[in-house]
């Protein structure tokens, strides 16, 4: 299949855009995201959108860094598109992220402003069936929960812009062969080489390990993604409607003990979560063991009890509630 026509059949299958949109296309200027915005560009009157293109130096590479941003800047005025650009300082404020973490953060952070800016509604990042692959498989070797394993969502708000993934469903080798078939210049990170970060471990040698057992791994984990999003998206809606269930009063926020014991367990997680967050808590630090220990903590332990769960939060049990607070 032709690979526009078939970036074209994800766009419509996710409803990623609509007539009129104004896009901002995240572009690095490697494989993927060179391909993103030349097919994109091509398609740009068909759908009645309009273009714009950001670009990060993440000021990690030094001068290949900022070669990168040249090719970049050139591309988008060869292209006749309007370029958005911002250069991060590499020396990291006190942060408890990783620097894989930090410079995602930075880097969305960067796009929402720089949509803002354009007038851009909706932001195009260049994320691959590989990735989808790659970051299903870090999330299950690091124990993700259902909401982990989904991985890459091909369409997701943040506030009110809407990021979208037009090559979720294309393979990286089908990348490669239509920048080669249409001599289309792009850039190569060396950095996706090195070993340091868990997703270039993943890429470069467990995957291709697995490959050995299953040829199509990357497939069927995008697959087990998709299949399991649909059960993600059922147990959000349900969980929307029982929002009411956690009330506040001050810094406290509780639940009542009866309506969260006859909430099925796959809720009942989700519903203890939001008030947890509610509470001031990190969500990256519970674990499944502390989900176990909470679960136990509402069913068996008496009135009075207190619980310490991660972030100084606190769970007490009066005779006919939860209270969170921090």
């Amino acid at each position: 299949m032709d690979l526009t026509y078939k970036i074209l059949n994800t766009i419509n299958h996710y409803g990623m855009f609509k007539r009129g949109d104004k896009i901002l296309v995240a572009v690095s200027g490697g494989p993927d995201s060179a391909c993103l915005i030349h097919i994109l560009n091509g398609l740009k009157d068909r759908l009645g959108i309009e273009l714009s293109i950001a670009h990060m130096d993440h000021g990690i590479r030094g001068a290949e860094s900022r070669r990168d941003a040249q090719f970049v800047r050139k591309l988008a005025k060869s292209l006749g598109i309007k370029f958005a650009y911002k250069k991060l300082n590499p020396k990291r404020t006190k942060s408890k992220l990783s620097l894989e973490e930090y410079l995602r953060e930075k880097r969305y952070k960067f796009f929402k402003k720089a949509g803002a800016k354009l007038g851009a509604n909706t932001v195009a990042t260049a994320h691959t069936l590989d990735d989808q692959a790659e970051t299903v498989m870090m999330r299950i070797i690091k124990g993700a929960s259902l909401k982990g394993i989904v991985g890459i969502h091909p369409v997701r708000f943040d506030g009110s812009v809407k990021f979208i993934r037009p090559l979720i469903e294309t393979e990286k080798k089908d990348v490669v062969k239509y920048l080669k078939n249409e001599k289309i210049p792009f850039r190569i990170d060396r950095t996706n080489l090195e070993d340091r970060f868990l997703r270039n471990r993943v890429r470069n040698k467990i995957l291709p390990y697995l490959a050995k057992v299953n040829p199509r791994v990357k497939r069927s984990l995008f697959n087990l993604a998709e299949n399991l999003r649909e059960d993600y998206e059922f147990i959000e809606e349900e969980k929307k409607k029982r929002k009411s269930l956690i009330k506040s009063r001050k810094s406290l926020h509780y639940i009542g003990l009866s309506d969260i014991l006859l909430q099925p367990r796959a809720l009942r997680k989700e519903i203890v979560r939001e008030a947890f967050k509610s509470a001031g808590g990190n969500i990256k630090k519970l674990t499944f063991r502390h989900w176990k220990d909470v679960n136990n903590f509402i069913r068996t332990k008496k009135t009075g009890k207190v619980m310490d769960l991660p972030g100084g939060v606190k769970i007490r049990k009066t005779r006919d509630r939860l209270i969170f607070s921090k």
